[in-house]
């Protein structure tokens, strides 16, 4: 997507009436005329970070395989480890870098002084003398066309009527003439078009890309964005377009990463890109901000380079000032100097042709040939490009020479890098003759004159790379560590609000993600057990594998930078919906029929639905509902389910199913479960009236890591049934007006609202209001106070939030509790609840009394609807004691921490942060941490308090290219933890990176990842509870299993089929050390033997993160040693 200032704006209001090309030659010209006031401005796309592959693992030459093992209970010594060795890492500092992003911040003055032709930047000068015969000036032009899947028009439309043409014109092109070169970076679209590519097609694009006229760079599914993402997602996509690299094309050398348009970029971004692999360059010219976790994770799947665009303006001209555009971005916990990625940062306001050339985007837009006098698109400085002849050659060769040459300067060699595409660039044999052919002739021209000492040609981003180490190795370059958030593309425009824009589909991104990790696991054991038993008639092995397929492809394009950051048109929007309700209902599919097949092995049947999910989606504009289980004395008294525990850890947490009666008990492996409780069904989520013949079960579980256990539901008749909840109002005149049947209603006239359990006691005012907390173990009293706030945005013209800008009107207004609005309590043995029904809002606060680690913290909900005709931005405000200063913390992509801080220097809007999964402050006695259960933007305005944004609803358009508010607002249910630490340490003031404690890690885990609830249609039970690997308790504390995904098989009678490799996925966490709490778990490393019984095991592979390089062989008995904060895969071949 391109930033767009359009000065005439009101042609986007047109587009519904036109035709595909017209729609899309009006936009690509409002992205361009740029107003007078900025139209000198650059743009630029930043590289994250990213960790290198992890150290070699020594294995020994040959695989050994030990016999069977039964299932294994951890040994009481697995628990002892000394918690100080443990972390003694903490001890040592990360390696320093020549600059980070605190140092900018510091010393940037945040300005805006006009620099002349670039607007954004300063008057650059040269001296021709510089360059000699023997130190030229060697350029790299890099053809482009940069393709969103979904934005104005959907994944779908575009492929046809853009995409398929632009692919085939390309790939036309570069067979005319050896010379000309060009990348390409979506595999999502590549895909669609190998699909119904003739078998010449397809020959001639593994020539192209074997002759290295055409470069595929970073590879994945989609170009993602990089705030609101969660790392699973991130490389889940990365996998899904190296898998279909591998499958299709074969082994192509992948080099380069590629980030021009992400809105801000993460060093969670960063460490994701690092890898062993032949994909070398990663390239991301439109993400709105840029992760070190992408770098990270380009680093891990053998990247060695990457370039970026969207990066503040105010630091890319501070680094262009001190040629550090090209830097080694290191992972801010990085210890051993092994993280970083050669990143290259583009210099100018934007990355379209206009500001990619030089300094004077009136210059180079004379060199976009599209825009040649007769075509659909022209210049908006008003001199349009004119055809290159032997008349103007000299001329025209100049002009652009100096323009190469100023650029140079904000450079350290003489290796220069320019781009020549832009969105959707290159869809016809005619735009691409120009481009290519005019370029020819400067090209030529300019290198037949020996004293211009030049030397320009076409070239991929691996080609300039390669040039540019070859004259000045990266160990001379700077380093860097950091992220790029928030972007800013001029003036106080910063590009916080799509953190928090459309929230329900952000929300639902994290419910995709959920249902398919938990079927990807389920399907591989599955399938791992069909492949030990030989009976591949009996499990619907490619049939389920084609919608787990459909699920992760859905899921993956969903986080495309105008995907998940709600950037795009209502009806994209719909249509990103509609996939990601498919990924659920694929998801559930897969889970029912793979855990039946576990559970009732011989007497499974594909054709029989032995069990069914409880959870229900009714379409794309609502979140999974619980069905109903109705149980009566005629029909059916008793239910029995399956709980599965998709997570690492034992959980002994509270279960919700929904029941027609008050009037049941539960067992489990036919004993009696004591621990439940019976609230009401409310009619709506902000209602106070009880539904009829609908109840709350609720039940305390406890569930083995990666396992299904039995519960069975009985209608009682003469045991007695769980207790009822007690319900509680402050006014006679809140009571519900219908009976309330065998509920106890009570009013109270206290004046706090207690709720308390082993560990906690909230305190609420009289109107709901959060007041304290005290940490009953520790004697600790936090203050804090939460209230509901709102922001409107500025009347002015060009200056007013929309999508993807947040531009508020002022301070925030606190929101008060009106006459119609109320105060609910619930108190039951297993969980306490205030809840306040507010007319724009509900909020509901948890306790829970259950003697396991939930009694540590406070469940917040938060029930918003935004539908007024105004102007709105709803936020969550908590207000604490806590003497944090300006400093606060959050998550990278829920991998890693950072440290921020909030500056008066810049306005509220640039003191708003991403926060994919948490946010904390802290002093020397508490740690207060907010888990989410879904990524949108936090702030700590003041000290002590910080904001967490809710939902936003806007009605006009920011003017960066969507040309539409966002007003398609649904319910969205916002899922929170609260979690207060006392702190037994001193708080760390000085390092970048921060770390949660290990109970924040599994609590934030938990949230996004929750139980699933099978029913089964029988009452036979053939299993009261499965394992899914061969030892309980597998993990230690601070290992995580990311995925274990089943691989396609490369095969050309069907297109999806299950193979018989998966991919494992580890992560281990960095983390703050809390003895107490970490003591509960053990620390012994896993091997592969307690995953699967030796029999089943061909081989067993380290790799890549991507898995397209193999690093080591392992044997089943090596003990899987993976870095702290890093992210390991293994590809185990099953027999």
């Amino acid at each position: 997507m391109l930033q767009s200032i359009g000065t005439n704006h009101h042609e986007n209001q047109k587009t519904e009436k036109k035709s595909f090309d017209d729609r899309l030659s009006h936009l690509e010209e409002d992205v361009r005329n740029l107003d007078k006031s900025f139209k000198d401005g650059d743009k630029k796309p930043e590289a994250q970070p990213i960790p290198p592959p992890p150290s070699p693992v020594v294995v020994p030459p040959n695989l050994e395989v030990p016999e069977d093992k039964p299932i294994e209970k951890p040994s009481a010594t697995e628990k002892q480890l000394n918690t100080n060795n443990r972390c003694t890492w903490r001890n040592s500092s990360p390696v320093n870098t020549t600059f980070e992003i605190r140092q900018l911040y510091e010393t940037l003055p945040f300005d805006d002084i006009k620099g002349g032709a670039w607007t954004q930047g300063f008057d650059i000068r040269y001296e021709t003398s510089q360059w000699t015969s023997n130190n030229k000036l060697k350029i790299i032009l890099m053809p482009h066309s940069h393709c969103d899947p979904g934005w104005i028009h959907t994944f779908e439309e575009y492929f046809t009527q853009a995409t398929k043409h632009i692919i085939d014109t390309v790939l036309t092109m570069l067979d005319t003439n050896s010379k000309y070169k060009f990348v390409w970076a979506e595999m999502s679209f590549l895909s669609l078009w190998w699909d119904q590519a003739s078998s010449d097609q397809r020959t001639l694009l593994k020539k192209l890309l074997n002759n290295k006229q055409l470069e595929i760079v970073t590879g994945g599914w989609v170009m993602n964005d990089e705030a609101n993402t969660h790392y699973f997602a991130m490389l889940d996509q990365l996998i899904e377009g190296h898998q279909f690299i591998e499958n299709n094309l074969g082994n192509i050398s992948l080099q380069s990463g590629w980030a021009n348009d992400p809105f801000g970029y993460s060093p969670t971004m960063a460490y994701l890109l690092h890898g062993n692999i032949s994909l070398q360059s990663g390239w991301a010219n439109d993400p709105f901000g840029y992760s070190p976790t992408m770098a990270y994770l380009l680093h891990g799947i053998g990247m060695q380079h990457m370039a970026i665009q969207r990066v503040h303006y105010h630091i890319k001209k501070s680094l262009a000032k001190e040629k550090q555009l090209e830097f080694m971005w290191q992972q801010t916990w990085d210890r051993k100097n092994s993280t970083g990625i050669f990143t290259h940062v583009l210099p100018f306001y934007s990355y379209d042709i206009p500001h990619t050339c030089g300094p004077d985007p009136k210059i180079c837009c004379q060199f976009d040939f599209k825009r040649m006098a007769g075509t659909d698109v022209s210049c908006p400085w008003g001199i349009n490009p004119a055809q290159i002849t032997n008349g103007n050659v000299r001329e025209r060769a100049e002009t652009l020479l100096d323009q190469y040459r100023k650029k140079s300067q904000l450079y350290q060699t003489n290796v220069l890098f320019v781009q020549l595409g832009d969105d959707f660039r290159y869809r016809t044999m005619d735009e691409a003759r120009k481009q290519f052919e005019n370029y020819d002739k400067l090209f030529n021209f300019m290198n037949q004159q020996t004293d211009w000492h030049v030397d320009a040609q076409f070239g991929t981003l691996s080609d300039y790379f390669e040039k540019l180490l070859h004259e000045k190795p990266q160990t001379q370059f700077p380093s860097y560590m950091g992220d790029f958030f928030t972007y800013a593309d001029r003036g106080d425009h910063y590009w916080s609000g799509y953190y928090t824009s459309r929230a329900f589909f952000k929300r639902m991104d994290r419910v995709v993600e959920s249902y398919l990790r938990a079927s990807e696991i389920l399907f591989s054991m599955a399938n791992a057990k069909m492949l030990e038993q030989k009976t591949t008639s009996k499990f619907p092995t490619d049939n389920l594998f084609t919608m787990l397929v459909k699920a992760r492809r859905n899921l993956g394009v969903f986080q495309h930078h105008d995907g998940i950051t709600g950037t795009s048109k209502d009806h994209v929007v719909n249509d990103y919906g509609s996939k990601l309700e498919t990924a659920i209902k694929s998801a559930q599919n897969v889970m029912e029929h793979s855990a039946a097949y576990l559970l009732y092995q011989n007497d499974y049947s594909a054709d029989n639905d032995s069990l069914l999910s409880n959870m229900h989606l009714k379409s794309f504009e609502s979140l999974p509902r619980r069905k109903l289980i109705t149980l009566d004395s005629q029909a059916q008294t008793i239910k029995v389910v399956y709980i599965y525990n998709p997570t690492d850890q034992r959980r002994i947490q509270i279960v919700k199913i929904l029941v027609s009666t008050h009037q049941v008990f539960v067992t489990s492996n036919n004993q009696p479960i004591d621990s439940c409780q019976i609230d009401p069904k409310w009619s709506g989520r902000k209602s106070n009236m009880m539904a009829k013949n609908k109840f709350e079960l609720l039940i305390l579980v406890n569930i083995e890591a990666y396992s299904l256990k039995e519960y069975t539901i009985h209608l009682s008749t003469t045991q007695q049934s769980c207790p009822l909840t007690t319900i509680e109002y402050m006014n006679e005149k809140d009571k519900p007006m219908e009976s309330s049947g065998s509920f106890k209603i009570e009013i109270t006239d206290k004046k706090l609202i207690k709720l308390s359990n082993r560990f906690l006691s909230a305190s609420f005012s009289k109107t709901g209001g959060l007041r304290s907390v005290q940490h009953l173990q520790h004697d600790e009293k936090v203050s804090v106070r939460l209230n509901p706030i709102r922001y409107g945005t500025s009347t002015n013209a060009d200056h007013n939030s929309g999508a993807y800008l947040f531009l508020p009107d002022g301070e925030a207004q606190d929101i008060p509790m009106g006459d119609h609005d109320l105060v609910r309590i619930q108190r039951g043995p297993l969980v306490s609840r205030v809840e306040i029904l507010h007319e724009m809002y509900g909020l509901q606060y948890k306790l829970t009394n259950t003697n396991g680690s939930d009694d540590y913290v406070i469940e917040l909900g938060a029930t918003t609807h935004l539908n007024m005709n105004n102007d709105i931005e709803l936020a969550l405000r908590f207000t604490t004691g806590i003497k944090h200063g300006d400093e606060f913390f959050t998550d990278l992509n829920g991998f890693q921490t950072i440290r921020r801080k909030t500056y008066s220097k810049i306005p509220l809007q640039g003191n708003v942060y991403p926060m994919p999964t948490m946010a904390y402050i802290e002093d020397d006695h508490v740690r207060f941490s907010i888990l989410s259960g879904q990524p949108s933007g936090v702030a700590s305005l003041k000290s002590g308090v910080v904001d967490v944004f809710l939902d936003r609803r806007l009605l006009r358009d920011d003017n960066r290219g969507v040309a539409q508010g966002v007003t398609d607002n649904r319910e969205i249910v916002s899922t929170f933890k609260l979690l207060f630490e006392p702190r037994s340490t001193i708080a760390d003031r000085s390092s970048l990176t921060g770390y949660p404690t290990l109970l924040a890690h599994q609590h934030s885990i938990e949230l996004l990842y929750p139980m699933h609830l099978l029913e089964s249609t029988s009452t036979k039970i053939p299993q009261h509870e499965l394992n899914l690997f061969s030892k309980i308790n597998l993990f230690p504390g601070d290992y995580h299993l990311v995925n274990l995904r089943t691989l396609n098989e490369n095969r050309d009678d069907a297109k999806f089929s299950s193979s018989k490799n998966l991919a494992l996925v580890l992560r281990r966490f960095a983390y703050d050390c809390d003895e107490p709490y970490d003591n509960s778990f053990h620390f012994e490393q896993p091997i592969l033997e307690h995953f699967f019984q030796a029999n089943q095991i061909e081989s067993i592979h380290q790799t890549s993160l991507s898995l397209r390089h193999v690093q080591n062989q392992l044997a089943i008995t090596t003990k899987l040693d993976v870095p702290l904060a890093e992210l390991m895969t293994y590809k185990i071949k099953m027999k």
